[in-house]
This record gives C-alpha cells, structure tokens and sequence, in this order.
C-alpha cells in the first residue's frame, strides 16, 4: 500500500533495487507460466541475477568487498557444507547442476543485505524490503481481486486461480496482509490510503480463508499473537479490531458446514485412513537415517529428496518434502541442517524478538510458511523473502548505520577534537 519512492534514495533512482524487484518478481510471475514460457522466463532469471550480483560487487570498487564484511563467513559456511558433501549424492550431476543454478542466487541475495547496509540504516532496509516485496506479493493477489474469487463464498481449495494454484494465492494473500501491516504501521499514510489499506486487508483475508491453506492461518495466527501481545505502535482499539476481524473469521471456517476447513476434515479422514503422504515420506527419509549413519552425516544431495528414498528406502515418489528446513537436512546432511538452523532461522528469530518484535509482525508468517513447503531452491515461491531476511539477521546489528553516514560521523569527531 505505502510504496513511494521505493526504488529510491534520496530522491535518485536505485538501480540496485529495481534489479532485486525484477528477480523476485521473476519468481513470481514465472508460477504462472507453464512449458516453454517457464524455461525461457528460468533462463533470463539466472542471466538477470548473474548481472545483477556482478553489479553489487563492481559497485563498491574493491575486491576485498566480497569476503570481508563481517558475517559473509555464514554465507559461505553454509555453501561449503553443502560443497563438502556433494560427492556423496544420490545423483550426484544432478545435484552437482542444481547447487550450481543455486550458489549464484544465494550469493546475490547476501551481498543485497550487504549492500542496503552500506547504503540505509537497518529499519530503512527493512522498509525498504518491505514495500519490494509486498509490491511483489500484490501481483497474485491482483490475480485473485480481478478473477472475483474474493467476492464469493464458494471455496477455491485446490482449484487454480488465473494461472495460479490457491495455496499460492494464499501465501500471497499472506505475505501481503503482514507486510502491508507493517508499512501501514511505520510509515505516514493520509487517510483515504488508511481506508483503502483497510478494505482490502478485510477482503484479502476472505480470499485466504476460501484458499483453505494450513501455512497461511498458521502463519497470520501467529503474527495476529506478535501484534496483540509484543505491538508498541498499534493503538489498544485497533489490536482490538484486528483480533475481532481475526476471530470472526476462524469462528466462520470452524463453525460454517460449507467451510474450506470442513471440507479439509473429510479429506483429513481419508488421510488417516490412507496414511498422510508426506509425514509417511518424511518418516522413511528418518528411517534411512537410523540406518544408514553416513547418510545422516552427508544426506541425499541437494535437491535429492526423492532419488535418496528411491535409492535406500525403495520408495518411488513425485512428491517433494515440503517442508524447507527438512529439505535442508535432506539435502545436506546434519551438519548442514545444524549450521543453516543455528546460524539462519534461530538466529533471524531471537534478533527479530529482540529487535522488531515490538513494531513488526511479518517474520512470523515468512519463517511459518517454508514449515510447509520447499523454498530452498532459487525458483521457489518465497525464496527471495524468506532468504532475505535471514540473511538481514545474520548482517544486522543493534546500532546499523550506512557507512558514509558511519565516516561523516567520524569526520565530525575528528573536527570536534
């Protein structure tokens, strides 16, 4: 909602920012695409970052950009691991392609959080992020307002909306809502944009609602409990509205026969009888662990989920592990999941209780949703956002300036003196 001025700084256009829209938004839009179209779009994303990461580092001017800025040793801890236990891959050129298609965006989306800092202070970044991305997130959703799905009462649980399918349209819905929130709540808004901003909040909620996606309620519950409890910006009245809208919405998908959540309980009853898919296939990736040790030190091999159950468990499946922090076990091993857990996800949430907790909700849902679903690989849907943060965690401090602001200060002490 609040997005002026959100490629630039200081009123000069930031090309650095409007090249980072264009790879997220690539990812995003490329989920529409089918066939040929997705392969073309795949290939001008990977040339775009490519460009894009080679822009950041020729922009500082000094080699020595790339590996001494404090925390990059996460960064390359995380790729060396990953790099250490390749040749033990289930398949190993296919892992070996589909961590070199990866390194490059993983790469890029630090040297992004390395470079906002050398240019913004950290809650200038981080609004900064925000309006990128829910200025992204709102293409769906626009997707979603002009099919007319938000204005009905049939559920859409399992159905595509436009081009896309609705538990995509559900995380969008999401990652809107939240982050939109978050601008409404730190940035000057005039009061017709209030209303608007308002309006469409309540409708998008309605769309996730008929989505039925699971991530989505997870993700908003626990951001509506950030904002009820931790909120310091947000006026009692409004907490007040907010956790009403919130709870009149889950008495309806509870209590309504017709209800996205009661349709789920009937499928949620063959699940049982059948067996959960997924828990079934997380459960005989664990097993292949108890058994075979090694396996549990140096996993499957990036993005061999699949081939490694085929290959030791003797289960033959199309099926991902969605879940994005299981993928990482999966794919590298124990030592790989202990370092991405400690220094990645943990890390990202005690900063942001410490620091952001108080006046932001976002992080809540961005760390949820991945719970749920594979975000590990470049070309997944929230990739660019949930990596982002992270790597904004890992490089933030209590007291993050730019750092010609960080010199002008200095010189100022300097003539003091």
């Amino acid at each position: 909602m609040q997005w002026h001025n959100v490629f630039r700084n200081q009123q000069r256009w930031n090309w650095h920012l409007v090249l980072y829209f264009f790879n997220v938004f690539l990812v995003v839009y490329g989920y529409g695409l089918r066939g040929d179209s997705f392969q073309a779009a795949k290939l001008f994303r990977t040339g775009l970052v490519v460009v894009s990461l080679a822009g950041i580092l020729l922009a500082q001017g000094q080699i020595k950009y790339i590996f001494n800025q404090g925390k990059n040793w996460v960064l390359y801890g995380f790729v060396g691991l990953n790099v250490v236990v390749l040749p033990f891959s289930v398949e190993v050129s296919r892992s070996f392609g589909r961590i070199l298609s990866w390194i490059p965006f993983l790469i890029y989306t630090n040297y992004f959080i390395v470079y906002l800092f050398r240019h913004y202070a950290k809650d200038e970044a981080k609004i900064k992020l925000l309006q990128i991305f829910s200025l992204i997130y709102f293409y769906p959703v626009a997707v979603m307002l002009f099919t007319g799905v938000a204005f009905q009462s049939e559920n859409v649980y399992g159905q595509y909306v436009g081009a896309y399918k609705a538990n995509i349209i559900g995380w969008s819905c999401t990652m809107f809502v939240v982050m939109s929130f978050d601008l409404y709540a730190n940035l000057p808004m005039s009061r017709w944009l209030r209303y608007l901003f308002f309006l469409t909040s309540f409708v998008v909620l309605w769309a996730i609602v008929l989505t039925g996606s699971r991530s989505s309620y997870a993700g908003l519950a626990v951001s509506s409990l950030v904002l009820v409890t931790r909120s310091r910006i947000i006026s009692t009245y409004l907490k007040i509205g907010a956790s009403i809208c919130i709870i009149a919405f889950a008495y309806y998908i509870v209590a309504s026969p017709d209800s996205v959540v009661n349709l789920r309980a009937k499928y949620a009853n063959i699940r049982r009888q059948r067996g959960e898919v997924r828990f079934k296939l997380a459960q005989e990736a664990f097993k292949v662990f108890s058994e075979y040790p090694n396996v549990l030190i140096t996993g499957f091999g990036f993005d061999g989920f699949r081939a490694g159950l085929e290959r030791y468990a003797g289960v033959r499946t199309e099926l991902a592990s969605h879940n994005s922090y299981l993928e990482v076990l999966f794919s590298g091993g124990i030592l790989c999941f202990l370092f991405f857990l400690i220094f990645y996800a943990i890390n990202a949430f005690l900063k942001y209780l410490r620091f952001d907790s108080q006046y932001f909700i976002f992080l809540p849902a961005l760390m949820i949703i991945p719970y749920f679903e594979s975000n590990l690989n470049a070309g997944q849907f929230l990739f660019f956002p949930w990596m982002t943060f992270m790597f904004y965690y890992i490089h933030v401090s209590s007291l993050q300036f730019p750092v010609e602001e960080m010199a002008v200060s200095k010189k100022k002490i300097r003539i003091g003196e």
